[in-house]
């Protein structure tokens, strides 16, 4: 076993999923406010859709500090980053730039992108030993599928 693999997942996994919680617990605090913002990027049914995304980044962002869940964790919250980024990166990208290098450089330089690519790599590689989903036995039951 990669000790040094493992803490950096556990670092990986925790910092993400801490910023997803407090990310989650600020939309929560203030529903109308992200509904409102939700509105304006053009979401479908804002309100549901700005308490689903507070709801599913907290309780997912705590399984992910946690490691517990970890796979299904990073996945759920891709799935939310790639909302983010059809709503919100993709057309503030296509405004912002007059150029097609321009373009890629606001749509690349979006924390939204870098996160998608985490939580893919973190969906990807598993938690770690130094994770709840170890001593439940998650992996070990998903690597026998």
């Amino acid at each position: 076993m990669d000790t040094t693999r493992d803490l950096w997942l556990l670092v990986t996994r925790a910092s993400v999923g801490v910023m997803f919680f407090l990310s989650g617990w600020g939309k929560a605090a203030n529903p109308k406010r992200f509904a409102a913002d939700f509105a304006a990027w053009g979401i479908p049914e804002p309100d549901l859709a700005s308490t689903a995304t507070a709801w599913a980044e907290l309780v997912l962002g705590a399984l992910l500090v946690l490691g517990l869940l970890t796979r299904l964790a990073a996945a759920g919250l891709a799935v939310t980053m790639l909302g983010a980024i059809y709503y919100s990166v993709w057309p503030a990208a296509t405004e912002a730039s007059t150029t097609f290098t321009g373009f890629l450089s606001q749509f690349f330089y979006s924390p939204e992108w870098l996160l998608l690519l985490v939580l893919l790599a973190l969906a990807g590689a598993g938690p770690g030993r130094f994770a709840l989903d170890e001593p439940f036995g998650v992996e070990a039951r998903l690597q026998r599928r």
